[in-house]
């Protein structure tokens, strides 16, 4: 039986997080209306994350991630996400 390392929990990466960081900046390039402040954009990746399914990959592995969920799809995720912080910012 292989030894169990709890260490070996950083090998393991959500690729849709990477996703959503990496869309939340092109999303806030293109909708200067929405506040960019640490908490709402900290909520605004929440509730995208939250929204949208987990793809969970070890990091070491070199296969690329399959995509089960489009960048345009994520996009439309991140604005509704913004829309529903806007109404109900905790930065005020």
């Amino acid at each position: 039986m292989p030894k169990i390392n709890i260490h070996d929990i950083e090998l393991l990466q959500n690729v849709n997080e990477k996703r959503v960081w990496n869309l939340i900046t092109v999303f806030y390039e293109y909708h200067s209306e929405f506040c960019t402040c640490r908490d709402c954009v900290l909520d605004v990746v929440a509730i995208t994350l939250n929204s949208i399914p987990p793809h969970y990959q070890v990091s070491e592995d070199p296969t690329p991630a399959i995509k089960k969920i489009s960048d345009e799809e994520i996009l439309k995720v991140i604005k509704k996400a913004a829309l529903k912080v806007a109404e109900n910012p905790h930065h005020v």
